[in-house]
């Protein structure tokens, strides 16, 4: 009896042991184990090639640890119910009952409380030291679940195939959870200090891009500063340089209806010349560049690649009457990105000079 009360006892310690691990590589974020492999981390006494080895197999892992703790489980299991009925010879109810009690409580304990209390404060800590420990016998742990690793895979796959294609809104639905899971590793990434503050905004910025809309960033219809067909390279040249807009739209009766763009580069050879410069705009076709017209749900990042191909710099946007919303530039697309780009003409505040006083 002493040797199966030792192997029940060897037993809960090995559950134990395996239990922590599992807890353990589970509160540990993709962006933690990524850094505990890299050459940052010092006194690492685990073999980085096994640590690289866990990071790209997780599940793989994590189901061959889980087996042997229910393996584990179930010899321990077994152990008790065999004291029980050696404590209980003629009490069959009772043996179950107490063998039962026995098992839930110990194995509750031993598996979920004890491992949870120690990976509670510092899980990277704790995985650092067991895992030499688990290195020696993980390929055994493999080669005996692997099978029913293969089986669950395939399971998971064959499923996915009989699933009818996603919904719109099972779509959206899971593009908000990658996008949770995105928003949670960058936070986990800056709590220790792998991202800086200014890398997670502009990670997030370019995580939000992909979600705006052309409509969010042009300048509205109502501050487009525009020109009419009869408008002459004076009223141009003076527009432009109140605007300082190096690109103005011209139209024809109204804004709604543009039909070129003119560039300051264009009129220079009228700049000085001022015999020309009463000509007037819709006498000169030439001076006008084609417009390039998009629609207010286009999403940005389709619209800055299109720009890109199409080699312009401006762009009208399009309402779902076909009126003009406003005007989109490739700078406004950027600044989406980046923040707010200054001209070399912009007024900043002055710079103020604190001197401290002698005590």
């Amino acid at each position: 009896m002493e040797i199966e009360i030792a192997i029940a006892v060897l037993l809960l310690v090995l559950m134990t042991f395996l239990a922590t691990v599992d807890m353990a590589f589970v509160h540990l974020s993709d962006l933690s184990l990524r850094r505990l492999t890299s050459d940052t981390v010092e006194n690492v006494r685990v073999d980085t090639d096994f640590l690289r080895n866990i990071l790209r197999n997780r599940p793989r892992f994590r189901f061959a640890l889980s087996a042997a703790i229910q393996i584990l489980l179930i010899i321990f299991s077994v152990i008790v119910t065999f004291l029980t009925f050696r404590f209980f010879p003629n009490n069959y109810v009772t043996s179950l009952l107490i063998s039962a009690s026995a098992g839930l409580i110990l194995s509750g304990t031993f598996r979920q409380f004890i491992p949870r209390i120690i990976t509670a404060s510092n899980p990277e800590a704790v995985l650092l030291f067991l895992l030499p420990f688990v290195q020696p016998f993980y390929g055994t742990f493999a080669f005996i679940s692997d099978p029913f690793e293969s089986f669950r895979s395939e399971k998971n796959s064959l499923e996915t195939t009989i699933i009818p294609n996603q919904t719109e809104e099972s779509k959206a639905e899971s593009a908000a959870e990658e996008s949770d899971s995105l928003q949670t590793l960058i936070e986990a990434g800056e709590a220790e200090g792998i991202i800086e503050e200014r890398e997670r905004e502009l990670i997030e910025t370019m995580i939000s891009f992909g979600d705006t809309r052309a409509n969010e960033v042009m300048t509205p219809r109502t501050e487009i500063y525009a020109l009419p067909l009869n408008a002459t390279i004076k009223e141009a040249r003076d527009l432009i340089i109140e605007s300082k807009y190096s690109r103005i739209p011209v139209y024809r009766d109204s804004v709604d209806n543009v039909e070129g763009v003119i560039y300051v580069r264009d009129l220079l050879q009228f700049w000085t010349d001022a015999e020309k410069e009463n000509q007037r705009l819709i006498d000169l076709p030439n001076l006008l560049r084609s417009v390039y017209f998009v629609p207010e749900t286009k999403y940005v990042a389709e619209l800055l690649k299109e720009m890109q191909t199409a080699r312009v710099q401006m762009a009208m946007v399009i309402d779902e009457y076909g009126g003009i919303a406003g005007l989109v530039t490739v700078e406004d697309i950027l600044e989406e990105l980046v923040g707010e780009i200054e001209d070399e003409d912009t007024e900043q505040g002055e710079i103020v000079e604190i001197i401290e006083s002698p005590d």
